[in-house]
């Protein structure tokens, strides 16, 4: 029933962005640039690492995100769709799972359609009121990770229970405070160091990312793997919390430094 329900979303959402952001008619140049990222997204995946944590392999850290991202950036809704939905398609035939299951599909667009969505609709919103929405979800994040952990007593990790004593749930607040916190100094200081237009993109890719990593990874995808194999949502959305501090800031600076190299390539192959 899930998995019809899911379906039913994804022909939604893609009958909506198909309705209101159609493909541009006789562009190929769009569509070979689409085709561009979902190749980077499925070289991005062959990359990703586990990394122990609770003395497990449990966290993993991936940089496909920023691909996809990318490309909602860069393109309207409707390519970021097809880059999201050929992206997984591809995954599932490189690393076959096993019947797919349409959350994870969903997800997957939803990476790439957020971030094109957000850039459609921010265009004419000042920089610094788009930083000032920013900092409030950093804040929010930040703060509810550690009033979240504070409430957790054990974290189950590939069937092992593992009891969070006071000092490590200390050790992961300070953590998480921490980063938040160091996160907002620095996007304040690159504030104050960079141009107008700079700035107008900084702000627009920052709000793209930290909205993706919210809905996808921090309330999507610890559902989905809820419904698929019974972990806790809560247990699920702790390793996810953490997992986030750290690489939010990664994928920002990364895909904002990859953002004048791919505009110019964009502006030499459109002449």
């Amino acid at each position: 029933m899930e998995q019809i329900i899911i379906a039913i979303i994804i022909i939604a959402l893609g009958f909506y962005v198909f309705k209101f952001y159609p493909f541009e008619k006789g562009n190929v140049m769009k569509l070979v640039i689409a085709a561009i990222f979902i190749i980077l997204t499925a070289i991005c995946k062959r990359l990703a690492i586990m990394i122990p944590l609770f003395g497990a392999e449990s966290l993993k850290i991936g940089f496909e995100y920023i691909p996809l991202m990318l490309a909602g950036y860069f393109l309207s809704p409707s390519y970021a769709f097809l880059v999201g939905l050929c992206s997984d398609v591809i995954g599932l035939i490189i690393v076959p799972t096993g019947f797919p299951f349409f959350g994870f599909t969903l997800g997957t667009i939803l990476v790439s359609v957020i971030p094109s969505m957000v850039h459609v609709h921010f265009k004419r919103v000042s920089p610094t009121k788009v930083l000032m929405i920013v900092i409030g979800l950093i804040v929010i994040l930040g703060v509810g990770a550690s009033l979240y952990i504070s409430q957790l007593d054990v974290v189950s990790i590939s069937d092992t229970a593992y009891s969070l004593k006071l000092q490590d749930k200390i050790t992961l607040i300070s953590l998480c405070l921490l980063l938040s916190l160091l996160f907002v100094v620095i996007i304040l200081f690159l504030k104050r160091k960079i141009n107008t237009q700079e700035a107008k993109t900084f702000s627009t890719w920052i709000l793209c990312v930290v909205l993706t990593e919210i809905v996808v990874t921090l309330c999507l995808t610890p559902l989905w793997l809820d419904m698929m194999y019974h972990i806790p949502w809560t247990i699920s959305l702790c390793i996810r919390v953490v997992k986030e501090c750290a690489i939010l800031p990664i994928e920002i600076f990364i895909g904002y430094s990859l953002i004048p190299f791919l505009r110019r390539i964009w502006v030499h192959l459109e002449k």
